[in-house]
C-alpha cells in the first residue's frame, strides 16, 4: 500500500451525499499532482492530509490513485496553524486571532484544543462563540472519518450517511453500533427495511429485541400503505410480521408489542392497532372540524351578496341559476364546506365565482388555493386568476427530512384555504394542512367523491361528506355545453348506475372498440398514428392502463409508443435503467414529490439530455428532464424516481387533463377494475376517449362499486360529542 501526504490542490468533483471525490493531490513525495479518486467524508483545501491507497488502471482515463484510507496531519508549524485556523473552515477567526492562539499555546496549540478547548480561555480576543467554533471543526473531522471508514468498513451504502451524522453529530457511531434501529424514530426518510440492512450487516442478531419491535411498527405500516387503511387488527400484524422474521416465538412477539404499545409507536383502541401517526391524523382532523363546525362567521348583507353576484354576471357575461346562488350564498355562511360533482356540472364556475365574491367583501382578508398536484394545481391558477399552488409547496416541505416548514408553530398567514381534487388527499397529509391552519377561519374542499381515493391511507373526502356533520354541495345538473359532450354524459351514467351502452353510438367523442388483450398494442399504435398526422402532440395524448405486467400493461405500451413519440434516429443517447431504456427526447413521469426542484410525484416532463460518466465533468451517468421550463439534474441514486409516461396509470394520470385518452379494459385487468378506477381514467378525457377490450370486461368494472377494504374511524371520531373551549376561538 502506497501513502502520500500533502493537500488538495483543486477538487474536480464532490457529493455531500455519497462523499465520493476526485481530486488533485499536491504530494510531497512526488513532483507533480495526483489524479485521486475515493470517499472523504470532509474536505477542506487550507487541510494536510496523509493518504493510503494503490494505484489501478482506468480503461480510459489511464493510472488513478485509490484513496483507502485517510487522516488529517495537524499542523505543527506557527504558521501553519495561522494559517489554517484563519482558513474559512473557521467562521469568525481572522489571522489576528490565529496569531493569538498560536502565541499563547505554541506549536501543540491543535492537539491541546481538541483535549480540552478550555485552554483556549485564557486567549487574548477569545470569546466563548469563537471557543465553540473552535472545538467543533477540530471534532467534527475526527468522527467524520470514523462514521465513513465505519460505513465502508462493512459495505454499507453511503447514501443517507450525510442525513445520519447531520442528526446525530458525535453520537453517530454509538447509536450506529448499539442500535441501528433508532434511526427509523430519528431521520425521516430511512425506513426498516434500510435500518435492518444495515443492521444485518454490522452483526445484529435476527432476534434481537430492538429488530422485533421495528419489524411490528413497519409491518403494521405495511398493511395500512398497502390497502389505504388507517388500522388493522391484530391478526393482519402477525401475518406480515413474519415475512421479516419467519421464526419467532409468541412470548417475544407478545414481550416486542407490548413495548410498541407502551412507546406508542402503535396505538391499540379495542381490537383496532394504529400506527402512531395515522391514529394522530385522524384525531387533529376531527378535532380541528369540531373547531370550525361550532365558530361564529361574520354576517353579510344579502342584498350586498345579491349586488355583487349581479356584477358578476355582467362582467363574465354569465347567468347563474337559483342553485349555483345558493351554493355562493351557502359557502359565505359556513366555515367549512364540500363541494362535490361530476364533470361539466359547474364546480369551477362556482368556485371561480365564490372567489371573486369574497374578495369583494374581504378586500383586506388572504386566501390560498390548493390542489395535490403541480398539473392542477396550474389549471386552478389558469381557471381562477388565483396563483395556486401544491400543498406540499404551500407547507414548505423538505425532501430530505419530510418536514413541513410551516407548521402548527409557524402557522400559515390565511383566512380562507380552498383545496381542489380534494378526493386525493390522504390522511396524514391533510392533518399536516389542518395543523397548520390556526389562523384560517374558512375551509373549501372541492372534489368528485366517485374518483379514486388517495393512494396513501384514508378516504378523507367520502369520510367527512358521510359523517354529514359539514354542509355539502353535491352537483348533479349538467350545463349546457357540456351536454354535447359524450365523455360527460358517459361519466354520469356510470357515475348514477345507469349505464347505457348506445352512447358510443350517438357520440363522436366516445369510442369503445373490441379487440383482444394481444391485439391492443396494435390498435394503440393505430391510434396514436392517426392522431399524429392530424396535427396532435405527444402531450395531447395519453394512454393509461391499470397494471404494469402483461401484454397489454404499461411496461409494453410503454415500449410500443416509445418508439411512435421518441424513434432512434442515430444521434439520440440512451441509457438502459433496469427493465427501461430512456432515450433523448422521451416524455418522462416524475414518481416521487420533489420539492426543492418544484417537480411533484404525476408530473410529466421532457427527458433533454443523457450525460454519461467519464469520471472527470461526469462522476456518474446523468439524465436532465424539463418538466414545463424546469430544468432537473438526476443522479444513478435518483433513477428509480423516473418511468416513461407515453402509458401510465389512472392513479398516476389525477390531477390531469388529456385531449386524448386511450385506456384499455381487459379481462386480464379483473382484479383491478373497479367502477372509480374506469370513472377516473375517463374523465381525464376532454376531447376523445378511446376505450379498448371487451365490453363485458368494462361492464363487470363499472359494476363493482368502489371497495370497502380501506378502514378508518374519522367518521366515528367526527361525530362524537366534542369538548369546546372558549379559548379555542381566540
Amino acid at each position: 500500500m502506497l501513502e502520500y501526504t500533502g493537500i488538495i490542490k483543486r477538487i474536480r468533483f464532490y457529493s455531500e451525499d455519497t462523499k465520493f471525490i476526485v481530486c488533485l493531490i499536491d504530494s510531497e513525495q512526488e513532483d507533480k499532482p495526483i489524479l485521486a479518486t475515493g470517499y472523504m467524508s470532509y474536505v477542506n483545501l487550507q487541510d494536510k492530509y496523509h493518504f493510503q491507497g494503490d494505484y489501478v488502471i482506468h480503461p480510459k482515463y489511464g493510472k488513478q490513485f485509490q484513496i483507502q484510507s485517510y487522516e488529517i496531519v495537524l499542523a505543527n508549524e506557527e504558521s501553519e496553524i495561522i494559517r489554517y485556523l484563519s482558513s474559512p473552515l473557521f467562521k469568525g477567526i481572522g489571522e489576528k486571532q490565529a496569531s493569538a492562539i498560536v502565541e499563547a499555546l505554541g506549536q501543540d496549540a491543535l492537539s491541546k484544543i481538541k483535549e480540552d478547548k478550555h485552554v483556549l480561555d485564557h486567549v487574548r480576543g477569545m470569546n466563548e462563540t469563537k471557543r465553540e467554533t473552535i472545538a467543533s471543526v477540530l471534532n467534527s473531522q475526527d468522527f467524520d472519518q470514523e462514521v465513513l471508514m465505519f460505513f465502508m468498513g462493512h459495505g454499507i451504502s453511503t447514501r443517507h450517511l450525510a442525513l445520519i451524522q447531520a442528526v446525530y453529530q458525535e453520537k453517530t457511531l454509538d447509536i450506529l453500533q448499539n442500535n441501528p434501529y433508532q434511526l427509523i424514530d430519528d431521520i425521516d426518510g430511512i425506513g426498516f427495511k434500510t435500518a435492518d440492512d444495515l443492521a444485518l450487516k454490522i452483526g445484529v442478531d435476527q432476534h434481537d429485541h430492538h429488530r422485533i419491535q421495528a419489524a411490528i411498527v413497519y409491518a403494521l405500516k405495511e398493511a395500512c400503505f398497502q390497502d389505504g387503511s388507517t388500522y388493522h387488527n391484530f391478526e393482519a400484524i402477525v401475518k406480515r410480521f413474519h415475512r421479516y422474521i419467519p421464526q419467532i416465538d409468541d412470548e417475544s412477539f407478545e414481550t416486542a408489542l407490548q413495548d410498541v404499545l407502551e412507546q406508542r409507536k402503535i396505538i391499540q383502541e379495542d381490537d383496532r392497532y394504529y400506527p402512531y401517526d395515522l391514529y394522530q391524523s385522524e384525531i387533529q382532523i376531527s378535532k380541528i372540524f369540531q373547531k370550525w363546525l361550532h365558530a361564529p362567521l361574520y354576517e353579510y348583507d344579502q342584498q350586498e351578496i345579491d349586488t355583487i353576484i349581479a356584477d358578476l354576471e355582467t362582467e363574465l357575461s354569465i347567468q347563474y341559476d337559483h342553485f349555483q346562488k345558493e351554493a355562493m350564498t351557502l359557502f359565505l355562511k359556513q366555515s367549512a364546506m364540500i363541494i362535490t360533482g361530476g364533470p361539466g356540472t359547474g364546480k369551477t364556475t362556482i368556485v371561480n365565482a365564490m372567489i371573486k365574491i369574497y374578495q369583494r367583501l374581504n378586500p383586506d382578508q388572504k386566501l390560498a388555493v390548493v390542489a395535490p398536484t403541480g398539473r392542477a394545481a396550474k389549471r386552478l391558477t389558469e381557471v381562477t386568476g388565483v396563483e395556486a399552488c401544491t400543498i406540499h409547496r404551500l407547507l414548505k416541505w423538505d425532501l430530505h427530512t419530510n418536514t413541513f416548514a410551516i407548521n402548527e408553530k409557524n402557522p400559515l398567514d390565511v383566512d380562507l384555504l380552498i383545496i381542489d381534487e380534494f378526493s386525493m388527499v390522504d390522511s396524514l397529509l391533510f392533518s399536516h394542512l389542518l395543523l397548520a391552519c390556526q389562523k384560517v377561519s374558512q375551509i373549501l374542499l372541492i372534489g368528485d367523491d366517485q374518483q379514486l381515493p388517495s393512494v396513501a391511507p384514508g378516504r378523507v373526502l367520502n369520510d367527512l361528506i358521510s359523517c354529514q356533520r359539514i354542509p355539502t354541495i353535491a352537483l348533479h345538473h349538467i350545463y349546457r355545453q357540456s351536454k354535447e359532450s359524450g365523455i360527460v354524459q358517459l361519466a354520469h351514467s356510470i357515475r348514477n348506475n345507469q349505464y347505457d351502452e348506445t352512447l358510443f353510438s350517438k357520440y363522436q367523442d366516445i369510442h369503445f372498440q373490441t379487440c383482444a388483450a394481444y391485439d391492443v398494442v396494435k390498435y394503440v399504435r393505430v391510434l396514436v398514428t392517426k392522431a399524429l398526422e392530424d396535427g396532435y402532440d405527444v402531450h395531447d395524448i395519453q394512454v393509461l392502463a391499470p397494471m404494469y405486467n402483461g401484454v397489454a400493461g404499461i411496461d409494453a405500451l410503454n415500449d410500443c409508443l416509445q418508439e411512435l413519440f421518441n424513434p432512434q434516429d442515430g444521434f439520440k443517447n440512451e441509457l438502459r435503467v433496469g427493465k427501461r431504456l430512456f432515450r433523448e427526447g422521451d416524455k418522462i413521469l416524475q414518481l416521487k414529490n420533489r420539492i426543492e426542484d418544484n417537480v411533484f410525484n404525476g408530473d410529466i416532463g421532457t427527458l433533454v439530455e443523457i450525460c454519461y460518466k467519464d469520471n472527470f465533468e461526469y462522476l456518474s451517468d446523468m439524465m436532465i428532464v424539463d418538466f414545463d421550463g424546469t430544468i432537473v439534474e438526476y443522479t444513478p441514486q435518483e433513477f428509480y424516481t423516473l418511468t416513461h409516461a407515453y402509458c401510465m396509470s389512472v392513479h398516476k394520470s389525477q390531477g390531469n387533463e388529456f385531449k386524448i385518452v386511450i385506456m384499455p379494459v381487459l379481462k386480464d385487468y379483473y382484479i383491478m377494475l373497479k367502477k372509480n378506477l374506469i370513472y377516473t381514467g375517463l374523465t381525464r378525457a376532454k376531447q376523445s376517449l378511446w376505450f379498448l377490450g371487451n365490453h363485458q370486461a368494462f361492464q363487470y368494472g363499472i359494476s363493482r362499486e368502489q371497495d370497502d377494504r380501506r378502514k378508518t374511524t374519522l367518521i366515528s371520531r367526527m361525530n362524537e360529542t366534542p369538548e369546546i373551549s372558549l379559548y379555542d376561538f381566540e
